[in-house]
């Protein structure tokens, strides 16, 4: 299955309702410029596990990817991400997170100006 693509939507002065989707069970993608915020929502009745997914390697080993937990119920902003750290592809910025569950799950791609 191919990842949900998520597109940013800016803060402004205005303010800002995002609008939501349920992530595919592969997880999203995105364009990282370093100012993207993460929402994810969890409205089950589990915990579940966000993982941004760290690409970079140093000297031949890949770091482990960060687990964050979201508690049943509950939303969490994750985010800024680093460029350079998280950058899957090198000729783009595009990054990948994955979920451990997406049951009831919404997420939207917040950009910090």
């Amino acid at each position: 299955m191919a990842r949900t693509s998520l597109t940013p939507q800016p803060f402004t002065t205005a303010g800002l309702v995002p609008t939501t989707v349920t992530p595919d069970a592969s997880g999203v993608s995105f364009r990282n410029n370093g100012r993207m915020i993460l929402k994810v929502t969890n409205g089950s009745g589990n915990d579940i596990t966000v993982t941004p997914k760290i690409a970079k390697t140093i000297e031949g080993v890949t770091p482990t990817s960060p687990a964050r937990t979201v508690a049943a119920g509950a939303t969490k902003y994750l985010g800024p991400f680093d460029e350079g750290v998280y950058r899957q592809l090198a000729s783009t910025a595009v990054m990948y997170v994955d979920f451990s569950a997406v049951s009831s799950v919404t997420v939207a791609l917040l950009q910090h100006p």
